[in-house]
C-alpha cells in the first residue's frame, strides 16, 4: 500500500541542508528529493520498457514536484509500481490541503538528467553527498522488473 506524500515529504530544515536530506530512509529520500534520480535510474536500468520520465510540475507558489516514469498506464516511483492516473489522483489530493488552491501540470521530460536538474533547479546527482546513482541502483533491486508484457509490448515481441 502506498504511503501518503505529506508522510514523505521533506521537512523545512531537509530541504535546507541537503545531507540532512540525503541521509533519510531510502524510501522517503527517492519519494521527496530524489525522485528524479531514481527515474533516470529506472530508465538506464530498463531502456527498452516502453517508460519515459513525467515531471508534475506545481503551479508557482505550491510545493510538490514529483519526477516518475510511465508508459502511459503504469507509473513507477519510489513506491513501486501503480496505474499513472492513480499516482496523479493521491499526489494531488495530498498537494491540495498544504497549498489551497493547488495545482500542477505534467510534462513529459525529453532531455537528459543533468539537463532537466539545471532547467528546474533540482540537484544533480553528483551534487549529492555519497554516491546517490549507486544508491537509486540498489534500491531499484527492491522491486521487480517493469511487467514482462510491458516489455514484450513494448519490443513488439509476442
Amino acid at each position: 500500500m502506498r504511503q501518503p506524500i505529506k508522510a514523505l515529504m521533506r521537512t523545512p530544515a531537509e530541504a535546507q541542508d541537503i545531507h540532512r536530506s540525503a541521509a533519510r530512509p531510502d524510501l522517503p529520500f527517492f519519494a521527496a528529493g530524489a525522485c528524479h534520480v531514481l527515474a533516470f535510474a529506472f530508465l538506464e536500468r530498463y531502456p527498452r520498457a516502453g517508460f519515459q520520465p513525467r515531471f508534475i510540475r506545481p503551479a508557482p507558489g505550491c510545493r510538490g514536484a514529483h519526477v516518475f516514469v510511465s508508459d502511459g498506464q503504469l507509473a513507477f516511483d519510489a513506491q513501486g509500481y501503480v496505474a499513472e492516473a492513480e499516482l496523479l489522483r493521491g499526489h494531488a489530493l495530498a498537494c491540495q490541503p498544504l497549498h489551497p488552491g493547488w495545482a500542477a501540470e505534467v510534462v513529459a521530460i525529453e532531455v537528459p538528467l543533468a539537463a532537466f536538474c539545471a532547467a528546474n533547479n533540482h540537484r544533480a546527482p553528483w551534487d549529492f553527498p555519497g554516491d546517490v546513482w549507486a544508491r537509486a541502483l540498489a534500491y531499484l533491486n527492491r522491486f521487480p522488473a517493469p511487467p514482462r508484457s510491458v516489455l514484450h509490448a513494448r519490443s513488439g515481441a509476442e
